[in-house]
């Protein structure tokens, strides 16, 4: 009888060593969690206030200026380490050092059109940073100034057709539909 419950008594004590082992796990991942979702949750974050601008038409061999605006809606300062350009059309500058929670800074973008005359355009702005990477971008349509000249020196100088003189007598005729 001695050793049954010796045998019992030891049984017990490893049970209970193991329930202790699994409650300083659970404790610690928690804490783990924890600290982990902290420093998730305290970064910079670059939010513009317009990251998509459209330059509309402009003639090849012009410069174009924007400024992307921003605000730093996080709980860290933001600091601006690199804004890259899509291609070397583009010059970007941007606000250095760093930007408190709740600030703004601005990215100035510079657009050069020579060379990309006849050709719709969507360039992008890399901006990395302490947070998340983003990205400003804009669009443009690059015109030919000397094509775009003849298209409208050629369009006063035509005289109008007969056809489309008698085109303008017609009257306009509703059509009727038989009531039910």
């Amino acid at each position: 009888m001695k050793n049954l419950r010796l045998y019992s008594f030891k049984k017990t004590s490893n049970f209970v060593v193991q329930i202790m082992k699994n409650k300083i796990f659970l404790i610690a991942f928690i804490v783990q969690t924890l600290l982990i979702n902290q420093e998730i949750s305290a970064q910079a974050n670059l939010k513009f206030d317009v990251d998509t601008a459209n330059f509309g038409k402009v003639y090849d061999g012009d410069t174009v200026f924007y400024e992307f605006w921003f605000t730093n809606t996080g709980n860290e300062n933001l600091i601006i380490k690199q804004a890259w350009p899509a291609c070397g059309c583009t010059t970007p500058t941007f606000t250095e050092g760093a930007i408190k929670p709740g600030e703004r800074g601005v990215i100035k973008v510079e657009f050069r059109s020579k060379g990309f005359a006849g050709n719709n355009l969507v360039k992008q702005i890399i901006v990395i940073n302490n947070g998340a990477e983003r990205y400003a971008v804009f669009k443009v349509k690059v015109v030919d100034k000397a094509l775009e000249a003849d298209i409208l020196k050629s369009k006063t100088t035509e005289k109008p057709s007969k056809k489309s003189k008698k085109s303008k007598k017609k009257k306009f005729k509703p059509l009727i539909t038989p009531e039910f």
